[in-house]
């Protein structure tokens, strides 16, 4: 656990980061939830949160402090259930769901021709022998292989990364590996144009830190550069559009007790 004595995890590329989240004004946090919140699990519904995060998240979300939202690729309902209802805003299926704390969920549907390009990556995946390990979502399609042995994952990745990258521009959609497999997923919307539609809600003055560790999450990083930064969750050495960097969800963790000890006015959380 981070003392509040303690000297913070300095932020690359903004040595006054920590003094920047105190004295702002208005502060928002998004936070991605595989890899950043929770491990990885080769089950996808065990992937929990680290046992401090869920009392974190639940102080972030009472407050009025911090303008916090949770943005996945999982659906709402996922991320909703994993977190055990905390009341607070969700984008699932890469901004294609929004849930916002006080209101209903709001869904925004692939076209026509989108859908009938997932439904043709749906038929490529299981002509392969792969639908044990597809996941259907409301704009994309992914195929999973955390858990596999590795050569037979690089195997499955390379040949779905070619087949649903040859089919995707025809359809209005892209594909793209994730940490443990590949997505093909529609364009048009994504985590990054989610995250800036919850900025427009807040003043122009506003603070704001994004956190994930996947390549869907350099969207929201380059988005909120001229408002604030991104930090990535992993190894410092990939490209990214991310200015600072945490290691691991344990990281994540401290990072959290430390932004409640900077921005809260109650006593300092331990």
């Amino acid at each position: 656990m981070t003392d509040a004595n303690k000297t913070p995890r300095a932020i690359t590329d903004m040595p006054d980061f920590w003094d920047t989240v105190r004295d702002a004004e208005v502060r928002f946090l998004g936070l991605d939830y595989d890899g950043t919140l929770a491990p990885f699990h080769v089950d996808p519904m065990q992937a929990r949160p680290l046992p401090g995060v869920p009392e974190l998240l639940r102080i972030l979300a009472a407050g009025d402090d911090t303008e916090l939202a949770i943005v996945s690729g999982r659906p709402v309902a996922e991320v909703m259930a994993l977190l055990d209802n905390i009341p607070v805003t969700i984008v699932g299926s890469h901004g294609y769901e929004l849930w916002p704390a006080d209101g209903a969920c709001v869904t925004r549907e692939p076209n026509p021709e989108q859908q009938q390009g997932l439904e043709q990556a749906k038929s490529l995946a299981l002509q392969r022998g792969y639908g044990y390990k597809l996941e259907y979502k409301i704009a994309s399609l992914a195929m999973h292989t955390r858990g596999l042995e590795s050569e037979l994952a690089a195997a499955m990745e390379t040949e779905m990364v070619a087949q649903w990258g040859a089919l995707a521009p025809r359809y209005g959609l892209e594909c793209r590996r994730f940490n443990g497999g590949v997505e093909i997923r529609c364009t048009g919307w994504h985590k990054g144009d989610a995250v800036a539609s919850l900025l427009d809600l807040q003043p122009n003055n506003v603070f704001a830190v994004y956190i994930g560790d996947d390549d869907t999450d350099e969207d929201a990083f380059r988005m909120v550069r001229d408002r604030g930064l991104g930090i990535k969750v992993g190894n410092p050495s990939r490209t990214t559009a991310a200015r600072g960097f945490l290691p691991d969800c344990q990281a994540v963790e401290d990072f959290l007790r430390t932004w409640i000890n900077y921005t809260s006015g109650q006593r300092s959380v331990r």
